[in-house]
């Protein structure tokens, strides 16, 4: 990616917990802190549909992995602001590059009349946010039959390049018998999407990402990244989408008898290495993770956002990863990413709403030298 096309302002309105959050100043690195309930991962499931635009069953994801199916249109329900169907949620993401804006709004419609869409079920859950599905060209209709009184979702992407005219387009969602289904027609005139990874808390094991790196001659990287955390590591091979970790034993171990902390980091890195995503969205970045790992994992996430360009987003309760960054960006070979840096640290007021307050590399580390709590 390149620095252009980083997103450099995120717009969320009624999404979640979320009432209006605006951040801005976005860097290659970003680090949000915040107290449980304060809507961090609804901030990272924000950018992930906004960087997935056209994948109309990424809203049925989210909720999958936050372990809750999708049985009915109340679970979609979930996504709204207080629950309020009525009031659309609006989100918007600003970059300096070839595309200046991107917006996305989804809305709780009334049921319509079918006219000849046929509906699609919905696919695999996995993080990736590309396209598995053919959203509707702007101004066509997408609907299916439902119970009188019903509700399906409305998906309304748009897409602003610099230079043309915006691409939209448009689609539903509704949940019959209990399977979700997305209704949609055509194909879009351009492809939306900037490839994006959400590692969550609880991610899913992705073997076959890891396996890819092994195929892509690019094994040793990853071994090498992994053996900081685990020095007893020697290699890595992959059978089917099964990877195994050789630590010198008389044959190899499958990497998810590591534990969820070292198969997170590989899926946190394997991506990256691979060049596929231009951004990663991690989930409590230190889950799983012994606290001497934490320093180390950064430097990787560092080294491979300034190789791949790749934008990075986590979050994280504790000041361990914050004091661990900040250790990062003092050493010399990271030093230049301190103006890319910026903590957000979302804090609830009086009033419910969710405000949040960025800090640059000089004044976390400021407030870390002398004290200051800024969670």
């Amino acid at each position: 990616m390149h620095d252009d096309d980083r997103l450099r302002k995120v717009e969320i309105r009624r999404f979640r917990g979320l009432a209006q959050l605006e951040l801005d100043g976005l860097g290659a690195f970003n680090l949000l802190l915040g107290a449980n309930d304060v809507g961090k991962t609804s901030v990272l499931e924000a950018i992930f549909l906004l960087a997935g635009s056209a994948n109309l069953e990424l809203p049925v994801r989210l909720q999958n992995w936050r372990n809750f199916l999708v049985q009915d249109f109340d679970a979609l329900g979930l996504l709204f602001h207080g629950l309020d169907l009525d009031t659309p949620i609006a989100l918007t993401a600003h970059s300096d590059g070839n595309v200046k804006r991107r917006t996305l709004r989804i809305s709780a419609s009334s049921a319509a009349t079918a006219v000849g869409i046929e509906a699609q079920q919905v696919g695999a859950d996995n993080g990736n946010a590309r396209r598995t599905s053919s959203p509707a060209r702007s101004g066509d209709q997408s609907s299916s039959t439902v119970a009188a009184g019903a509700r399906i979702l409305r998906y309304d992407a748009t897409v602003e390049p610099r230079q043309g005219d915006p691409t939209s387009f448009s689609a539903t969602i509704e949940v019959r018998g209990g399977d979700p289904r997305v209704a949609s027609s055509g194909k879009p005139t351009a492809e939306p999407t900037i490839p994006a990874r959400y590692v969550g808390s609880r991610a899913a094991y992705d073997g076959g990402t890891i396996a890819e790196v092994t195929v892509a001659k690019k094994a040793d990287r990853l071994i090498r990244f992994l053996r900081v955390i685990n020095p007893r590591i020697q290699g890595l091979a992959a059978h089917g989408n099964v990877v195994y970790l050789d630590v010198g034993l008389k044959r190899m171990i499958p990497l998810n008898m590591f534990g969820g902390g070292m198969m997170r980091a590989a899926m946190m890195l394997a991506p990256c290495i691979l060049g596929n995503e231009r951004i990663l969205l991690i989930d409590e970045l230190e889950n799983g993770l012994h606290h001497s790992a934490v320093l180390p994992l950064l430097q990787a996430l560092l080294t491979l956002a300034r190789e791949q360009r790749v934008q990075v987003f986590a979050t994280t309760h504790s000041l361990g990863p914050l004091e661990s960054l900040r250790q990062a960006l003092n050493d010399e070979p990271f030093s230049a990413f301190r103006h890319t840096t910026n903590c957000y640290a979302l804090q609830r007021d009086q009033d419910g709403l969710v405000r949040p307050y960025r800090y640059d590399y000089a004044q976390f580390e400021h407030c870390i030298a002398h004290g200051i709590e800024i969670r």
